[in-house]
């Protein structure tokens, strides 16, 4: 009996300094079990969306959405990603560019946590820089519908056609169909499209308040005194620079109603003729230039694609005396300024 208990209780302590050894380090330490990743983008790979990891990893933003933050983050769910890889010709992030990448996956975030509560329909920024080419330290805005129930920015990409030309191609709006996904970093809304990051052209059918800015564009761009073809492709050209004075539904209908309807129409727009609409569009944009608000300087003249130059009121904020929108100054694309306007400059 003595030998049997020695037996047992040796082997008892055996097994005690066994297990302490197994829960030790080689500093003597107890090793802490791995803590998981509750980053936006270790959140994200955790709940499936592995598309859009990937993506962020093609591009090299990784380290800027495993920084401190605090990022909102549309993250696209994973047939959102593919769809949009392949309107590229890809199949893998990879193939599509880190530069196309990063420009499209930046609009996806913005800086600070916004929730699902606090959107509202309007414009907010992304953090995707306008081109460093027309200015410096700004970022283009994101279009927000929450009417829709869109609530993140639809539009056109515009790419090169088989024939030389160029394709506008319709990106359905993106929705949010999950919603404040908290991260250590930051929020995650997940979406069921890509998000465009707009010229000028694409900013203007993403939100419905243009959308007679956009009918008179298209009508406008048949005139035989333009020479710049489609003009919301050439709005949304990537190697110019912009500055549009939009109209919006409201001031159009307020000028060039001219059946007194309630819209302007198709109607209107033959009635005026597409020479009379081209003219009174070109004196509402400058090519080559991106003016922000805050460089405008009272009595300034704005001189317009038309030749014609449009003074700047800075007491009563106008142009060429149709009132600018103060809610709707400096809204930035990617390749230039949209300031709205209550009115028509002419009317």
């Amino acid at each position: 009996m003595k030998y049997l208990s020695t037996l047992f209780f040796g082997g008892f302590a055996v097994m005690a300094i066994s297990l302490t050894s197994c829960g030790e380090d080689d500093g003597g330490g107890t090793t802490p079990p791995p803590s998981a990743d509750n980053s936006i983008l270790g959140v994200a790979a955790d709940q499936g969306y592995t598309d859009f990891v990937a993506a962020i990893d093609a591009c090299g933003l990784t380290s800027t959405l495993s920084g401190d933050g605090p990022f909102t983050v549309f993250v696209p769910a994973n047939d959102a990603v593919s769809a949009a890889i392949g309107l590229f010709g890809a199949t893998d992030p990879t193939e599509v560019g880190a530069d196309t990448l990063s420009s499209v996956l930046l609009t996806h975030v913005l800086i600070g946590e916004v929730y699902a509560a606090d959107l509202a329909t309007g414009y907010v920024e992304s953090n995707r820089p306008v081109s460093t080419d027309w200015t410096p330290n700004e970022h283009v805005d994101l279009f927000v519908n929450t009417a829709g129930p869109t609530v993140a920015q639809a539009g056109e990409v515009l790419l090169p056609d088989a024939a030389g030309g160029v394709s506008r191609i319709p990106f359905a709006a993106a929705n949010i169909v999950v919603t404040d996904i908290q991260c250590d970093n930051g929020v995650i809304h997940i979406v069921d499209n890509v998000v465009v990051p707009g010229g000028i052209g694409q900013m203007l059918t993403a939100n419905p308040e243009f959308a007679t800015l956009v009918a008179a564009l298209e009508f406008g761009s048949t005139s035989s005194q333009n020479t710049y073809g489609d003009l919301v492709v050439a709005l949304s050209n990537p190697d110019a620079a912009f500055t549009l004075f939009a109209p919006n539904n409201a001031a159009f209908e307020a000028s060039l109603d001219t059946d007194q309807d309630g819209d302007v129409d198709a109607d209107d727009l033959n009635s005026l003729g597409a020479d009379a609409v081209f003219g009174v569009l070109a004196n509402h944009f400058v090519i080559g230039d991106m003016v922000l608000s805050s460089e405008l300087t009272d009595g300034q003249t704005i001189t317009m694609t038309s030749g014609t130059g449009q003074a700047f009121d800075a007491s009563a904020l106008t142009v060429g005396g149709a009132a600018l929108n103060a809610g709707g100054l400096d809204i930035c694309a990617t390749n230039g300024a949209i300031h709205v306007l209550d009115g028509v400059i002419g009317f």
